[in-house]
């Protein structure tokens, strides 16, 4: 889902002067003719603004219909169809109306160049900076959603295109809303920088919470977007580990969207039960995600009920757990949703069933295999098959390597005690070392460190 730009309102261009005080002998000549030629034209300058009034009001329509190829047919190229207005100055508006319908219609490279010709036209207008951020922007959430193909190379020269030009209308319009609100997802939903993205997302909140009431009402189509910054800052403070402010602030972005619902019900209360989830309310949580649960659809939002699932799990109510579980139908659960229903098993003792399940995992998961090769090594621990145990610990981190150039810290912790239990101390020794430089805190490494080191001082 992409956040489209508020419609455009009618430009009348000014006209600017070449320069200003006496002409260079060498621009009068092309001055001049300029002017004799306009002073010969038969259209006036008001029949000009009629006939862009009236096409305006084509525009119009056909933009609020959603009839975008339509909107391109009519448009496009302006030069050809509309050369009297083009030549008029009114290019910039007819180029940046066609660039929004080709972004529908998924045609990020013609909208582009279209982009691009509005910023060279008027290098120092918000408004052609702000387009141009947002088509390389709606290019990447295609991309992201996979509507379209981006080469590596591309993807990374069009977030350079949208941060720059996101950068140049924030300087221009330093009080805006929306370029920084589009900027923080640009880093949080396409780059996965939610760290880069908060202080964004805070600033668009802030810009709005500056405005007085005359400036709100002026600017309300801006208030969307700072609903929607408030929700998405609390994401990147839960994100950081910072539940509390998450909750102060999601409490605040369900108070401002209690009459305006542009958020959906089951986003608002699962990010509400996911933060209380953090937090250690488990009634609380447990509160929001039946209230989420009221409006989702099990097959589009399973992940309301597998967190509700591991909520009723940390409450040792297995029957909740399965029954929340049972909701999303079997030929669509995901990974983390296997993930959740091997836990459950695992903590009822059904650990042959929890393998089972977790191997199913492993066989369809590309990212995040190494989450259930790490609950086969730990059942595997519980079973004391410990051979078994050091094969899952060690797939694991050979995986997360190999994908993301990182050890696993879990796999570690594993691979250290299951070398530890098998007597190998100087093996556990290294795994349990290797863990402590990657996560000096990691929970319970000193104990089991200390552990290895008494094993390893019995043997000399």
């Amino acid at each position: 889902m992409t956040d489209k730009p508020e419609p455009s309102s009618i430009f009348v261009p000014k006209i600017i002067p070449v320069d200003e005080g006496i002409p260079e002998p060498d621009v009068e000549p092309k001055d001049s003719a300029f002017l004799d030629h306009l002073a010969a034209q038969e259209v006036s300058s008001e029949g000009l603004q009629k006939a862009f009034g009236r096409l305006w009001g084509e525009i119009e329509i056909l933009r609020g219909e959603g009839r975008w190829q339509e909107l391109v047919d009519l448009l496009h190229p302006a030069e050809e169809r509309f050369p009297e207005l083009v030549e008029a100055g009114f290019g910039p508006a007819l180029w940046g109306e066609t660039a929004f319908a080709l972004c529908q219609i998924r045609r990020h490279d013609a909208a582009l160049d279209l982009a691009r010709r509005c910023v060279q036209e008027n290098p120092e207008d918000y408004h052609a900076h702000a387009r141009l951020a947002y088509t390389a922007y709606d290019s990447l959430y295609a991309a992201k959603n996979r509507e379209v193909l981006l080469h590596p190379e591309e993807r990374k020269t069009r977030m350079e295109l949208a941060h720059k030009h996101f950068a140049k209308a924030q300087v221009l319009r330093p009080d805006n809303v929306t370029q920084f609100y589009r900027q923080g997802m640009l880093y949080k939903a396409i780059q996965n920088k939610p760290d880069r993205a908060l202080p964004l997302f805070r600033t668009a909140v802030k810009n709005w919470d500056a405005l007085d009431e005359k400036q709100k009402k002026a600017r309300h189509q801006e208030r969307k977007n700072a609903v929607k910054a408030l929700y998405q800052w609390a994401s990147c403070l839960l994100a950081a580990g910072d539940a509390k402010g998450a909750l102060a602030v999601l409490t605040r972005c369900l108070q401002e969207d209690e009459r305006s619902q542009y958020l959906s019900v089951v986003h608002k209360y699962f990010a509400l039960g996911k933060v209380h989830h953090a937090l250690g309310n488990l009634q609380d949580a447990e509160k929001a995600l039946d209230f989420a649960a009221i409006q989702a659809d099990p097959a589009d939002h399973d992940y309301v009920f597998e967190l509700r699932a591991r909520v009723a799990l940390a409450q040792r109510r297995f029957d909740d757990a399965e029954k929340a579980l049972a909701r999303i139908p079997a030929h669509r659960r995901r990974p983390y949703v296997l993930w959740t229903e091997a836990d459950l098993l695992a903590a009822q003792g059904r650990l042959d069933q929890a393998k089972g399940v977790l191997k199913k995992a492993a066989e369809k998961d590309r990212r995040g295999r190494h989450k259930a090769l790490v609950r086969l090594a730990k059942i595997a621990f519980r079973e004391n098959a410990l051979e078994k145990c050091l094969q899952w610990a060690r797939e694991a981190n050979a995986f997360c390597r190999e994908t993301y150039q990182n050890p696993h810290d879990e796999a570690l912790f594993w691979e250290a005690a299951a070398n530890y239990r098998l007597g190998r101390s100087k093996e556990a020794w290294k795994a349990a070392s290797e863990l402590d430089a990657l996560r000096p805190r990691y929970p319970h490494l000193a104990e089991l460190k200390k552990k290895i080191a008494q094993a390893l001082s019995a043997k000399k």
